[in-house]
């Protein structure tokens, strides 16, 4: 591999970050920008990279061959427009990824939900057996050192293939993973049927010969999967699937499962996770240890020792009864999902404080969040984190508010931070289950508040 000089438009996004380490592993020289200091950054700081922080055409020079950039990144990017003045390559991340991985066995997760721990369950599946793969995912992971990326020599690649802005579509697969298919993403697609049309695409665009590893519960990928014409194995609780979920138990904080199929049942399946979510997840990673004769034992052993990503219901606190989750959960079918799964293993109360993420997505389903969070006992609701968006006017996290009053959930329009801490605080029983649950800065707010109980455990 050519040793460049690489530079990246929003290096501290996880996506982009994966990839900048892949390169520095690489002996690349590695540049980039961000709008502000993160762990992420300063992990790629360590590691060799020189990052600046606000975007700046002075960033860019002569001396750097690619600029990488996603599609977040507006055409009035100075970064972007400097770097076109100068005659430099420009290229998405996602194609940048897909000159990396297209040329090996490539394995790609998709799904509106579950992509980033059914990725990470199926790397961690392939270095244990090892295999030696290369792996990019869309979280954190202790297995990688806590990075988002993995450099291995085999022939292997596993990725998280990231639908928004169809971005998976420059992925040639061997193995295709869809977890489920959902509406989300509304500023990109039409509709739902855009989005179903979009992974249609995906999967006929994998290589001759692939595998369609899916989840036959989802009826949205059932409405297009059989106008694939590749090898395919569903899995999923229902009886119609190839790879059926039986003997489903929850408790202590693991799931305990058996897997059939018309031949055999694979018995004993432990996953230290919550949810039947994830116990779809680690089938999935099942299926792929069919298709790559990986031996159950492995699976087994492999599955039972895999921890959770970082931010999807990560235990960060368990104290005098007490237990703080962070989770990533942003869709209104992960946070129903996510509190389901803890209400399966919990006897006290669940406490949520939820923020929800951009203004268009509480728009288009502040009545469904409002359902999903009505698993809890309580809610504190946070303020729209906007991410990429502008405001939208009458769209405030009141919408959903007003829908729990109507379900006469215990619920309150939270304040600034500090009132938070305060009212769970004032507020803690034995027992309680609390879970900061969203994709924006409401991880820095879990954060504070462990902080906070560890503080007052010692005093």
């Amino acid at each position: 591999m050519k040793k460049n000089s690489i530079y990246f438009v929003g290096i501290g996004g996880i996506g982009m970050s994966g990839l900048a380490e892949y390169y520095l592993k690489n002996g690349s020289s590695v540049y980039g920008s961000d709008m502000t200091e993160t762990a992420i950054t300063t992990r790629l700081r360590e590691l060799g990279a020189k990052i600046y922080i606000g975007h700046n055409a002075e960033n860019i020079n002569s001396t750097i061959d690619t600029v990488v950039y996603t599609s977040a990144v507006k055409s009035d990017n100075h970064e972007i427009i400097r770097a076109k003045e100068l005659g430099l390559r420009t290229i998405r991340r996602a194609e940048m990824l897909g000159e990396i991985v297209n040329d090996k066995y490539l394995i790609a997760v998709s799904g509106t939900h579950g992509k980033t721990t059914t990725t990470a369950m199926i790397g961690k599946l392939l270095v244990d057996a090892g295999l030696d793969p290369l792996i990019f995912v869309g979280g954190n992971v202790q297995l990688f050192d806590g990075g988002a990326s993995r450099f291995g020599s085999g022939k292997y690649a596993v990725v998280e293939a990231d639908e928004y802005d169809r971005s998976f579509l420059t992925l040639r697969p061997n193995v295709t993973v869809i977890t489920n298919v959902d509406e989300d993403h509304l500023d990109i697609y039409k509709d739902l049927d855009d989005i179903k049309d979009t992974f249609r695409l995906f999967c006929d665009r994998s290589k001759y010969g692939a595998y369609m590893i899916f989840c036959g519960d989802d009826g949205n990928i059932k409405s297009f999967i059989n106008s694939i014409n590749r090898e395919k194995i569903s899995y999923g609780f229902d009886e119609k699937n190839y790879l059926k979920i039986i003997d489903y138990n929850a408790e202590n904080n693991a799931l305990n499962f058996s897997i059939l199929n018309s031949h055999s049942s694979y018995n004993d399946i432990k996953l230290n996770m919550v949810g039947k979510h994830n116990a779809l997840n680690s089938t999935a990673c099942f299926a792929v240890s069919k298709v790559l004769d990986i031996p159950l034992e492995k699976y087994r052993e492999s599955i039972s020792n895999f921890r959770t990503v970082d931010r999807r219901m990560q235990l960060k606190y368990e104290s005098n009864g007490i237990k703080v989750y962070d989770d990533y959960s942003h869709h209104q079918v992960e946070v129903s999902a996510s509190l389901n799964g803890l209400r399966e293993m919990v006897s006290g109360r669940i406490i949520t404080v939820f923020q929800p993420h951009l203004y268009s997505r509480t728009r288009d389903f502040y009545k469904e969040f409002a359902e999903s969070l009505a698993v809890s006992d309580k809610v504190l609701l946070m303020d729209i984190y906007p991410a990429r968006e502008k405001p939208i006017e009458g769209v405030t996290s009141k919408l959903i508010f007003d829908e729990l009053i109507k379900l006469n959930k215990n619920s309150k329009l939270a304040g600034n931070s500090e009132d938070i801490i305060n009212m769970l605080i004032e507020d803690r029983s034995n027992n309680d289950v609390i879970v900061f649950q969203g994709a924006g800065d409401v991880t820095n707010l879990c954060s504070k508040f462990v902080k906070k109980l560890e503080s007052d455990k010692k005093n």
